[in-house]
């Protein structure tokens, strides 16, 4: 269990990386299963552009914010090497096509979200 929480709040600080002002976690139980919901807010005064909110969900807090963040990366450029972003939540291993997508991974040992070009 410390695991999936080390793992969501280095969700929730790449989330914020990415320009959100905030981030909420919500849920709806109001049938079965419960849905959980993960709320990012967006001005777009940071230079990733994004402005407004965006959602994501799934059965449980720790899948839904991957989600967000999953889509959040995917197709962004990145800053200090300008390949394109691509996000594993899952391991920590040499990922295809490393020479032109720049993979964040999950590095369990520091509980970030690392980028390849690191």
């Amino acid at each position: 269990m410390s695991e999936d929480k080390d793992k969501f709040n280095a969700a929730v600080k790449f989330i914020r990386r990415t320009g959100a002002k905030s981030v909420d976690i919500r849920y709806s139980d109001d049938e079965d299963p419960t849905v959980w919901f993960v709320v990012a807010k967006f001005d777009g005064s940071n230079v990733t552009g994004i402005e407004g909110v965006e959602v994501d969900a799934g059965f449980s807090p720790l899948r839904a914010i991957l989600r967000l963040c999953e889509r959040l990366a995917d197709g962004g450029l990145c800053r200090h090497c300008e390949r394109r972003l691509g996000l594993v939540t899952d391991t920590l291993a040499r990922m295809p096509m490393d020479d032109v997508i720049c993979w964040y991974q999950y590095d369990p040992e520091l509980k970030v979200f690392r980028r390849g070009c690191e």
